[in-house]
């Protein structure tokens, strides 16, 4: 009888051995849980859950995950540990951020240099567009300078393709009234206007004469110059 009690005893140890406790895994162990991917408080309270405690490993820069959300895990998921073991979790710091520097004014050559130093780099289609500043020159950048980027990241580089020009319309024949329409029109202005001879109404008064010439390529806002005649002064 003795012999079989004892025999029964190991048996039922042997059942709770394997079913109880994994092979790999004695008494007082349990498995890691997954928790890459959350965030450390909510990481905490999965490991917590399961027997564990958390604790903040290194902070790395990750431009793909959420700041302060987790990297990697050590001891790795998966894993049997003891019971109230402590699991160390590297945690993302974000994108890194650069500021990105002001390069209006200066060559492309030179701009893209200044960027990659601030660990930009260029990107490869670049944008004409009229401005003031000289032909061929960095008018401004997309981002612009002074704001915020992530580091690395392309910028865009607008040249300047001069002023914005038009070409002065012939206004031969057209009364004050026309002519100052026209003009407006096309982003130019009427200047001065001299009376050639007298008689009959100014608003009437036909130009004869115009400064600039007809196509004549001018920067936006010139002011056109007429003199009229039929009109009064």
């Amino acid at each position: 009888a003795l012999i079989a009690a004892v025999g029964g005893f190991g048996l039922a140890w042997l059942l709770i051995a394997v079913f109880v406790f994994p092979p790999g895994a004695a008494p007082g162990d349990s498995t890691v849980p997954n928790v890459v991917g959350l965030s450390f408080e909510l990481a905490g309270q999965r490991l917590q859950q399961a027997g564990f405690k958390a604790q903040r490993g290194e902070m790395r820069f990750e431009n793909a995950a959420p700041r302060l959300s987790v990297l990697q895990m050590t001891p790795e998921q998966g894993t049997s540990q003891p019971l109230g073991s402590t699991v160390v979790l590297d945690l993302s710091n974000g994108p890194r951020t650069g500021t990105v520097p002001n390069v209006v004014g200066m060559a492309p050559a030179g701009a893209d240099s200044v960027l990659r130093a601030a660990g930009f780099s260029t990107a490869p289609d670049t944008v004409l567009q009229a401005s003031d500043q000289p032909l061929g020159s960095v008018s401004q950048t997309r981002p612009v300078g002074g704001s915020r980027g992530v580091v690395p990241s392309a910028v865009t580089l607008v040249r300047s393709a001069g002023p914005a020009t038009t070409t002065v319309p012939d206004l031969s024949g057209h009364t004050i009234v026309e002519s100052r329409v026209l003009l407006e029109q096309l982003g130019l202005a009427l200047g001065d206007v001299t009376i050639l001879s007298g008689g009959g109404n100014q608003d009437l008064a036909s130009v004869m004469k115009q400064d600039p010439a007809a196509g004549t390529l001018v920067p936006a806002g010139t002011r056109v110059t007429v003199s009229v005649s039929g009109g009064t002064a």
